[in-house]
């Protein structure tokens, strides 16, 4: 038998209703109990939409057969009574952009000490090196839609790895470029920048936000367990 919201507790819903990041809790069979409001914004989920007692297929078909890969984890997570961190990659919000997302998982007990189900909080997944850690900077999040600037999507490419620490020649062989023809394309970067050498290009980079950007083709959606 499906159970209902009733089964959780006035001052949970209270707490998850007023919560910045998205929640949900499933029921043993994945079938949404909650969901509050900043879960439904992340997976696009149509104001009105009844969610209690359904599954992600039948709230929003597009992600069934991606989100449904949840379900094991979820079945996981309630045989051992352990928790468990997902890393999602996948289309998110409105805009349907591709990002990745942390969900932390956790089974979910009713108030007589019964477990019923799972809980889910989500959070945009932010990347964090030794290197920033070192030079004091924060953690970031990354976006495949570039801030505005003069460079090409090809400058755009070469930057990125060339930002990543990639010598010149692996970053031709990344994008199948002749040496020559890097180095040109190169040198009119730092043109464009006005720039002379490799820490002023850094420092471009990041004073413009370029170096939150990531190329598109290297995020693939997926789900991996990281806990």
């Amino acid at each position: 038998m499906h159970l209902t919201p009733k089964a959780i507790s006035a001052q949970i819903i209270y707490y998850l209703s007023h919560h910045p990041h998205p929640h949900h809790i499933r029921d043993s069979a994945s079938r949404y109990l909650y969901i509050n409001l900043a879960m439904s914004e992340l997976l696009n989920v149509s104001p009105g939409t009844l969610v209690e007692g359904q599954g992600l297929s039948e709230i929003n078909p597009a992600h069934a057969g991606f989100f449904e890969g949840i379900k094991k984890q979820e079945e996981r997570v309630m045989q051992r009574r352990t928790s468990a961190s997902l890393l999602i990659t996948g289309h998110f919000v409105k805009e349907n952009r591709l990002q990745p997302y942390i969900f932390d998982i956790h089974p979910f007990f009713d108030e007589t000490g019964q477990l019923i189900g799972t809980l889910a909080q989500a959070r945009q997944c932010q990347f964090f090196s030794a290197l920033d850690y070192i030079q004091g900077k924060s953690p970031k999040t990354l976006t495949t839609q570039p801030p505005n600037t003069m460079l090409t999507q090809r400058e755009l490419q070469i930057s990125f790895y060339y930002y990543q620490g990639l010598s010149q020649k692996e970053v031709a062989e990344c994008l199948h470029l002749s040496h020559r023809a890097l180095d040109n394309t190169l040198q009119g970067i730092y043109e464009k920048m006005g720039v002379c050498h490799e820490k002023e290009f850094k420092k471009f980079l990041e004073d413009k936000g370029l170096t939150q950007f990531i190329l598109p083709h290297l995020l693939v959606s997926n789900i991996r367990v990281i806990d």
